[in-house]
């Protein structure tokens, strides 16, 4: 896997929007500010502006591949930033050009509906990328989160082992004793069991897979958890590292929420599983470099990302 250059104050960083548009009260002039006040400098795709959108995408996905085609290609964009999640990422699979994207590495940042890009990009192209907050996160970043944007500063920048660290007073928490390391891949849930039976299927093989979603029922969830099962991706995974579930609710029994079911769920996986590391749909959160080198602990409850193996 090519970990991309790192990003640094002053670079400039191309605004996209892969998925669903802004919504009215985020306006991208307003957002391009707000990065800016963040030390970058900053392009705006077509992509992002409201008069793309077309129904819950943000532009035809033509659209949308170009801005993501000229991130990549322009030498004066040193990172990708998805404004915002939502849907119709998975249009954009077909059209993208993943020679150009693998010729120029650099940063692709978000998550949630981008984890569709994540999942293609990093195994056509062979490309570290970060399951971070999306741009429109910094809209809350002056309501007291002082840990996401140091955190995925600290992911997009020089190291050599990265410790996951959560929020303070957010532990991670060792489900599933072992240890595992491999390279680390997933994200959302809901979009890793639809890429099953597609050319962008997910790879787990001898992998930490992550796992998070949001907005779900607790049975959907259990229904997404055994299509993953039924299709041999646990029984490939080294191990299992799992993110909030939000917003999850189980209509038919309140106690018996997501923590319960994968306690059940995974009552007997032999692999380590950790839970609760805070990349997900959560303020704050924890940038993870998708691809990674990973090691996880299932005694210690620790979780390390590796630029070598």
């Amino acid at each position: 896997m090519v970990f991309p250059p790192s990003v640094k104050p002053g670079d400039t960083v191309m605004l996209v929007s892969p998925s669903s548009p802004l919504v009215k009260d985020q306006p991208v002039e307003e957002l391009a500010q707000l990065v800016e006040t963040l030390g970058f400098r900053v392009r705006v795709g077509a992509s992002c502006h409201s008069s793309t959108a077309r129904g819950y995408a943000a532009a035809p996905p033509e659209v949308r591949a170009a801005d993501i085609h000229t991130g990549f290609a322009d030498p004066s964009v040193r990172a990708v930033w998805c404004t915002r999640g939502g849907s119709t990422a998975w249009q954009l699979l077909p059209l993208l050009d993943y020679d150009l994207i693998r010729a120029n590495p650099k940063p692709l940042i978000g998550f949630s509906d981008v984890t569709t890009l994540h999942l293609a990009v990093g195994q056509r192209c062979g490309l570290v990328t970060y399951h971070g907050p999306t741009a429109n996160r910094v809209f809350g970043w002056g309501e007291g989160d002082g840990f996401s944007w140091p955190s995925l500063c600290r992911a997009l920048g020089e190291w050599e082992e990265l410790a996951v660290e959560n929020p303070p007073g957010e532990p991670i928490v060792a489900l599933r004793p072992g240890q595992a390391e491999g390279r680390l891949t997933g994200g959302n849930l809901s979009l890793v069991a639809a890429s099953l039976g597609t050319p962008w299927q997910i790879d787990a093989r001898d992998k930490i897979l992550f796992l998070e979603d949001v907005g779900e029922r607790v049975y959907a969830l259990e229904r997404m958890l055994c299509q993953l099962r039924y299709a041999g991706v646990f029984d490939q995974a080294a191990g299992v590292v799992l993110g909030d579930f939000t917003r999850c609710r189980n209509s038919y029994r309140e106690d018996y929420g997501p923590g319960e079911l994968v306690r059940d769920f995974f009552g007997d996986y032999p692999k380590p599983i950790l839970s609760n590391v805070r990349s997900a749909h959560v303020s704050p959160m924890v940038t993870l470099p998708m691809g990674a080198w990973c090691r996880v602990d299932g005694e210690k409850g620790t979780m390390v990302c590796c630029r070598q193996m």
